[in-house]
């Protein structure tokens, strides 16, 4: 009785405004790739749970998002700049970004990806610090670098006079477009900033690449050699850039730093020359400018380069491995490949038309990079390498991150869209940037084109992911709002959050059996069709039994009868059987004369089956036969007065009366206990829903 008393108790309805989910919750549930035209188009639940931010180009706005795509948090630059392309978080959860003040700089620098100042931005909008660097011989672009120590490490373009060039061995036959028809050069250079109060700063460590030039075109020249001979240096004479591109005073375009504190080496990436290098950080300035120094004892000159031999003549346009690359960065320790560098190759200038990421597996250990035979730097190939064809070709900005998971963050710039891939190359989420050169878009809008040919309104330099227990989230409010694009909720009443997955706003019902998903007992399946009354739904039951028989439904010969009452073992259940014949006489049990024996044996020809005749001889009548005849008689009459007959299959069924007596007061009994516990039952529930008893409540 207690036990029917809690089975009872836990049926009780509860409010479907107050109901759990029986399922567990997605972790990121989204196809919407027909419909939506930006913000989260797709996810799966195999995606490193985090924080993205990104700085679209058109914006002076930095945004955070989840995985839903719902911005969690934004920051606006107090200076009103647009990105300098770069931006990154730091642990205190203030914004570090660099700005474009291209517009009022001094110099004459027109390269793509113009900064010239560098803003740290407080969770709450507040400008902590801002600091520029721009005149008419320097300027920061692209990237920059948060360090560990604080500091900061940033990418700049120093102007070099025709004459400087010309002194560089410089060829004068390479065309420039600087300025006033000088041919005029910018080459690279990086800073290490020190932070001060009062937006001041010190420039704590300088690396030139001015510094580590090779060429073999003027023998008068102090830097004249053997190209091929010296991988460590730069050929001031190599052009990479094609089209329009070509001998630019913007020779190099240097668009990605990163740091690797534990080996205290830089990464570059430098697209006209289609080559990414690393350099020791562990010189002074003094030492950086010269061939000596530092951990390596190299100086300032390139511990590895790789992407393009032809740049130091050492291989030929058929063994180029990068074309025009961006965002070059060390794998971060404790995730897939830790230790390999992995950079975004933009395709931009060869024959196949779509970009990839790579990632490149050092040689050596400890910093070190020796070189092949041939000299030059391994790997042959990348270890790892993903595209998606002409679907993806940037040929401008863009880059890629390896999280936590061993999923990559991947930036396909010119299209604003964010895609995270699994190891195996599958799409595991997709966004698309929502803010566009004409402000932000509403969902289903068509994305407008760009200011650049190749890239549309809504482009971005590269995204980075944030684990949700990063330090600078540990004491900031992380509850996601709404989407940053405009769009329309279906069902404004809902928080339909993980169970949107065509994002109309509404809980979905997957399989349309009027259930919906969080509560759907059978995904995929009607939950209404049961039809052995057993509580789990058909398409969720391995054993689907409709007429109880003990024989499931796709092996039941019989179905809506038991297959085991076959009263003439014909191997036919009598439920389907068309032919009842318990004697075998060929006669249906219905129109059987003569039960048990044959009706076809009648030798007296009387119409009496010989079995249930008392003369089948005719008159002649034996004692002995007569006696069996009589006990025949007498218990045939017996038999006949005990029978009736089964509804179902219109057999012969005996019936015991004294059997039937005992079953019907077992029955009576069965019912009176189970209106007993029936009562206790509703007697415990009425207890456990009603109210207290305020005079109770007192005594108590």
């Amino acid at each position: 009785m207690l036990t029917a008393l809690m089975l009872l108790s836990l049926t009780v309805p509860i409010s479907a405004e107050h109901q759990p989910s029986m399922n567990e919750a997605p972790v990121c549930n989204a196809d919407r790739n027909s419909t939506w035209t930006v913000g989260l188009v797709y996810c799966t639940d195999s995606i490193d749970i985090g924080y993205t931010l990104f700085s679209p180009f058109s914006s002076t706005e930095s945004f955070l998002i989840d995985h839903e795509g719902r911005e969690v948090h934004s920051w606006d630059s107090p200076g009103k700049h647009r990105p300098g392309m770069a931006s990154y978080l730091l642990p205190d959860g203030d914004l570090l970004r660099s700005a474009d003040i291209s517009q009022q700089a001094i110099g004459n620098f027109s390269g793509g990806g113009t900064a010239g100042k560098i803003e740290r931005i407080g969770w709450d909008g507040t400008a902590e610090w801002s600091w520029e660097f721009s005149s008419t011989s320097y300027i920061t672009h692209h990237d920059i670098e948060p360090m560990p120590n604080g500091n900061i490490l940033a990418i700049a373009w120093e102007d070099k006079t025709e004459s400087e060039a010309l002194q560089a061995g410089r060829n004068p036959a390479i065309a420039s477009d600087a300025p006033g028809g000088n041919a005029n050069v910018w080459p690279d250079f990086i800073i290490e900033i020190e932070p001060l109060e009062n937006n001041e700063a010190n420039i704590v460590w300088e690396w030139h690449a001015w510094d580590h030039l090779i060429q073999d075109y003027d023998a008068s020249k102090d830097n004249y050699g053997v190209v091929r001979d010296h991988p460590e240096l730069l050929d001031i004479n190599y052009v990479g850039a094609t089209g329009n591109q070509a001998g630019r005073a913007d020779w190099m375009h240097c668009n990605g730093i990163d740091y690797n504190e534990l080996l205290d080496q830089i990464a570059i990436s430098c697209k006209n020359m289609n080559e990414v290098y690393i350099i020791d950080h562990s010189t002074t300035t003094e030492e950086a400018a010269g061939h000596t120094g530092g951990i390596s004892g190299k100086g300032g000159d390139f511990l590895y380069r790789w992407g393009n031999q032809q740049v130091y003549d050492a291989g030929l346009s058929s063994e180029q491995k990068l074309f025009g690359q961006h965002d070059i960065q060390w794998i971060e320790p404790g995730r897939e490949g830790e230790g390999d560098l992995i950079v975004f190759n933009n395709g931009g200038g060869q024959n196949y038309g779509y970009s990839s990421v790579d990632v490149l597996r050092l040689p050596g250990a400890n910093g070190t990079y020796p070189l092949l035979s041939n000299n030059t730097w391994g790997p042959q190939q990348p270890n790892w390498s993903w595209n998606q064809g002409s679907e993806m070709y940037a040929q401008i900005v863009s880059g890629a991150e390896r999280l936590p998971n061993g999923n990559t963050l991947v930036t396909d710039g010119t299209t604003g869209t964010l895609y995270e891939v699994d190891l195996n190359g599958e799409i595991v989420w997709k966004y698309v940037s929502p803010i566009s050169n004409q402000g932000t878009m509403t969902q289903g809008e068509e994305i407008p084109a760009g200011n650049v040919s190749v890239a549309l309104g809504n482009a971005l330099f590269k995204a980075r992911r944030y684990a949700p227990d990063f330090s600078a989230f540990s004491d900031k409010n992380m509850t996601p709002g709404s989407y940053i694009e405009h769009s329309t909720d279906s069902c404004p009443s809902e928080d339909a959050h993980p169970w949107d997955r065509d994002g109309d706003g509404c809980v979905d019902d997957s399989d349309d059996d009027g259930t919906n998903d969080p509560f759907d007992v059978c995904q995929g399946h009607d939950d209404k069709i049961d039809l052995d009354n057993d509580s789990l739904p058909d398409g969720c039951d391995d054993y689907v039994d409709s007429d109880g028989d003990g024989i499931v439904d796709e092996n039941d010969a019989c179905q809506g009868f038991d297959d085991s009452i076959d009263i003439d073992n014909d191997s036919i259940a009598d439920g389907c059987d068309e032919l009842l014949d318990n004697d075998s006489d060929g006669i249906s049990n219905i129109e059987d004369v003569c039960e048990g024996s044959d009706d076809s044996i009648d030798a007296d020809a009387d119409s009496i089956p010989d079995g249930c005749d008392a003369t089948p001889n005719g008159d002649e009548v034996s004692s002995n036969h007569s006696d069996n005849s009589t006990y025949q008689s007498s218990e045939h009459s017996t038999s006949e007065a005990n029978n009736s007959t089964n509804p179902q299959t219109d057999e012969p069924q005996t019936q015991d009366i004294d059997s039937t007596s005992t079953n019907t007061n077992a029955f009576v009994v069965k019912v009176a206990i189970g209106v007993g516990v029936f009562s206790i039952a509703l007697a415990g529930l009425y207890f456990r829903i009603s109210p207290p008893n305020s005079k109770d409540e007192g005594r108590s």
